[in-house]
């Protein structure tokens, strides 16, 4: 099955490709997309789907072909998005930041909270599964971010650090956040779903 997935705003090309997978009789989609962030998250859809993703450039974008593996159960949410599932001694926790500040109170101040509360949690040896960013939290990840060390920081310890993709492009924040770096809502909704512990500070 082929479908044009171009021109949609993140996350519809992966809800629209999911949807076609929601068909049990579907076991193969081919999606044309425009760059290389949707081209990452229909492949961390397609390990959602425990299936196969491919993809080529074309002139028209990219061609994305996921192929769904025979005989295969619907993984856990969190082995679907990359993690690994949590035991009882290894609960699951996901650091949620929809803004870029802790709390509520002076702007500048509010900021150096959060700053501390990450470098604090880092410190500490905690290590939550992913740290995700949306809305004005993926302000975050601009370049000129006094919380950017400590994120990678945290990425390179391990961590899932991820921005919402939609939010990024509003915000004008494409070129500074890595493509590996850029999520949709859909794998949003899924870490915050399969979680043990939310925080959000």
């Amino acid at each position: 099955m082929q479908v044009d997935l171009r021109n949609l705003t993140c996350p519809e090309p992966v809800l629209r490709t999911k949807r076609l997978f929601d068909d049990p009789e579907v076991n193969q989609v081919q999606a044309l997309v425009d760059d290389e962030v949707s081209v990452r998250n229909l492949e961390r859809l397609a390990k959602y789907l425990k299936a196969t993703a491919t993809s080529t450039k074309t002139a028209e974008g990219f061609q994305v072909r996921i192929s769904r593996h025979a005989n295969e159960s619907s993984p856990s949410p969190l082995i679907a998005i990359g993690l690994q599932t949590s035991t009882a001694q290894d609960k699951t926790t996901v650091v949620f930041l929809s803004k870029d500040s802790f709390g509520e109170g002076d702007e500048e101040f509010s900021r150096t909270l959060l700053n501390l509360f990450l470098q604090t949690f880092f410190e500490t040896g905690q290590k939550p599964q992913a740290i995700l960013m949306a809305n004005s939290g993926v302000k975050l990840m601009a370049k000129n971010s006094p919380v950017l060390k400590v994120l990678e920081d945290f990425h390179s310890a391990g961590v899932e650090v991820a921005a919402c993709g939609l939010c990024v492009d509003y915000y004008g924040l494409k070129d500074d956040v890595p493509a590996n770096q850029i999520t949709n809502m859909f794998a949003i909704c899924e870490y915050l779903a399969a979680a043990d512990k939310v925080l959000t500070p």
